[in-house]
């Protein structure tokens, strides 16, 4: 009996080593280099953002990016990205900045994610210059090409949500 606990022991452990994944082989850390990358290619975004063309914004999303604006529904496809990017670059009065606080690239150098602030400034309905502060998350991914692109983008104001209005 003993023999027998003894065989079967050993035929899970060779079953589950056997099943384990093979160990990561992997090259030079790179996460420093690619944390900078995202840091230049965030600050390039904030430069496209400011000429306030869809196309020059857009540049910075991976073809399967998602885009989870504040008080709007997700946004999963170009045609929608482009939408509500559109509406954004289309606010009158609209100068818009942010800036990371803290960018984080996985050990296996192929994902990453910065956090950070924003500033929203925008004429009103009355052409009253309003200024809004807020945080933004971003999700980058590792292209093919070495490049970087944010594959989710999301942001929400730090100001009190507006009262519900009466209809």
């Amino acid at each position: 009996m003993a023999r027998f606990l003894g065989m079967t022991g050993l035929a899970v452990v060779l079953a589950l080593t056997g099943c384990s994944p093979a160990p990561q082989t992997t090259g030079a850390d790179t996460r420093t280099a690619d944390g900078e990358a995202i840091r230049k290619a965030d600050a390039e975004w904030v430069k496209a953002a400011q000429t306030k063309q869809v196309d020059a914004w857009m540049a910075f999303y991976a073809d399967d990016a998602a885009v989870l604006p504040p008080n709007e529904k997700t946004a999963t496809d170009k045609a929608a990205i482009r939408k509500s990017i559109g509406e954004l670059l289309s606010l009158p009065g609209l100068s818009i900045k942010w800036q990371p606080t803290k960018v984080e690239v996985a050990k296996s150098g192929d994902i990453a994610y910065a956090y950070g602030t924003y500033e929203l400034i925008m004429n009103d309905d009355k052409g009253k210059q309003v200024t809004d502060q807020g945080k933004n998350l971003e999700i980058w991914k590792k292209q093919p090409s070495g490049d970087w692109k944010c594959i989710v983008d999301t942001w929400s104001s730090d100001l009190p949500a507006a009262p519900p209005s009466k209809k």
